[in-house]
């Protein structure tokens, strides 16, 4: 492993990392000795603000193409475009977790800096250029999530789910840290430029493709890749669904966001099985996500299985780097944060002040009762369905287009297919909420925060899928710059 001789650091490229650590400092000082959590949730939603003022900055300036210590932590067109999405969900994170704490009993001082600290991890590993920074990142982003899944203390439910994360997350490290050893231990250096140069002679390609393999195994499970994604419904479950709203979007951001570098940059370079491995992989997330969606009678474990099907949406991005994959995968994460968050947020509203309540049953009769929310909902469930004009639709149309041009047309057709599947359990919420009568009475709870964050999701998902063509041509100048490495 070489250094250069003098360690290059650019700034404006590591600004927005900064900002979200020293507002996490900044965080648990007021609530430390505030009484109440608003107040750092406002200095929360302030530092993610100007991490996100920062990060615009350098992506309108036109130098989206720096790097610091050696290209291993990069700003360029993808780090700076992912890096806004996990702002935004961890903006809609905080804002439904603005009246969900106190009213959840769930106040304490450590929630928003633990928040901010597995923000910070994610947008490192969107970042990362080596295997080393994209380590750090995963723990980083990892260590707090353990924590915040287990955050309703006096529920067994919810320890249960921390407790389950946390040692699965552990196996997950560990895998792909003994996989980041075997890659270097065959092309002698951890950034990924130099992996991807050290193995173009074909030399040791077998113990590198065996630790990508290991690699690629880690980071499925954070992305929720099936077989590795058992977590996923127990943990969204049992965790909070503040908690869930931020991890349903960031902790997803974060994996794809490394996965994607590594299939530009480093797969490429490895023995053609990995690929093979990675579809076959993609394949049985598409079929297991959506069938046990189809299952499920709770809205919460239903979106869990939800979102291990759209990982596998995502992956079919990843075999399709060279055509045009990067930017479809970006766009679809883009469109998952809008509509899953949205969801979320929602459904916070119809649950009871301990997480209970989730049950089909309990949406019977809300366009009645609530008909704000049952419109909203019902837009997100559609977008999450693909359903034109929404912004669902042009992500899947755009991972489709570009996995079909990488020549996986059997995926395609399946992934289509799992798509009719999906329309099925996200037509029975709406179906309950406008054709069922109610025998429940709506939970009196308001929080005005959590409608903001609500209509936020609404605008992204009704403006980007009637116009998704600017952030999907910002988008498209990732794949030169990852493939310059």
């Amino acid at each position: 492993m070489t250094f250069p001789g003098q360690i290059d650091i650019h700034w404006s490229v590591l600004a927005p990392a900064i900002a979200l650590l020293v507002t996490a400092a900044v965080t648990l000082f007021i609530a430390l000795f505030g009484r109440d959590s608003r107040g750092a949730a406002g200095a929360a939603l302030i530092g993610v603000i100007t991490a996100g003022v920062f990060t615009l900055a350098q992506l309108l300036s036109g130098e989206a193409n720096a790097a610091s210590f050696g290209l291993r932590y990069l700003g360029d067109v993808p780090a700076l475009t992912l890096t806004l999405v996990i702002l935004l969900g961890t903006v809609a994170a905080v804002l439904v977790s603005w009246d969900q704490l106190q009213r959840g009993g769930m106040e304490h001082p450590e929630y928003y800096p633990l928040m901010l600290l597995s923000a910070l991890g994610a947008v490192v590993m969107a970042s990362a250029g080596d295997l080393i920074t994209l380590i750090l990142g995963l723990e980083i982003m990892s260590l707090p999530v353990y924590a915040l899944s287990a955050w309703r203390t006096r529920d067994r439910q919810s320890e249960e789910a921390g407790m389950k994360y946390f040692l699965l997350g552990a196996f997950g490290s560990a895998i792909l840290i003994y996989g980041a050893a075997l890659v270097y231990g065959a092309a002698g250096s951890f950034v990924y430029g130099d992996v991807a140069a050290a193995l173009s002679s074909g030399n040791l390609t077998l113990l590198a493709t065996l630790g990508g393999a290991l690699v690629l195994a880690g980071l499925g499970f954070k992305a929720a890749l099936a077989p590795f994604h058992q977590w996923a419904p127990d943990v969204y479950t049992g965790a909070p669904t503040p908690v869930v709203t931020f991890m349903t979007v960031v902790i997803k951001i974060g994996a794809f966001a490394a996965l994607l570098r590594l299939a530009t940059v480093v797969f490429p370079a490895l023995q053609p099985w990995l690929l093979t491995a990675l579809a076959v992989m993609v394949a049985l997330t598409l079929v297991v996500g959506n069938f046990s969606a189809l299952m499920q009678r709770g809205v919460k474990r239903m979106l869990a299985y939800s979102s291990v099907a759209h990982a596998g949406y995502l992956g079919l991005a990843l075999l399709a780097t060279d055509h045009g994959g990067v930017a479809a995968a970006a766009f679809y994460l883009t469109a998952y944060a809008f509509m899953n968050a949205g969801a979320f947020a929602v459904l916070s509203l119809i649950s009871d002040a301990n997480d209970h309540g989730d049950d089909l049953e309990r949406f019977a009769g809300l366009a009645k009762r609530r008909p704000w929310l049952a419109a909203v909902m019902t837009l997100f469930m559609l977008s999450l369905g693909g359903i034109p004009p929404l912004v669902g639709f042009a992500g899947k149309v755009l991972v489709f287009q570009a996995v079909i041009d990488a020549g996986y047309v059997w995926l395609a057709v399946l992934g289509i297919a799992t798509s009719i599947v999906a329309l099925v359990y996200y037509f029975r919420v709406v179906a309950y909420m406008y054709f069922r009568e109610s025998a429940y009475e709506p939970p009196a709870f308001r929080s005005g925060a959590t409608q903001v964050a609500i209509a936020l999701a609404l605008a992204g998902t009704l403006l980007l899928g009637v116009f998704p063509g600017w952030w999907h041509t910002l988008l498209s100048a990732g794949p030169r710059l990852l493939a310059g490495l």
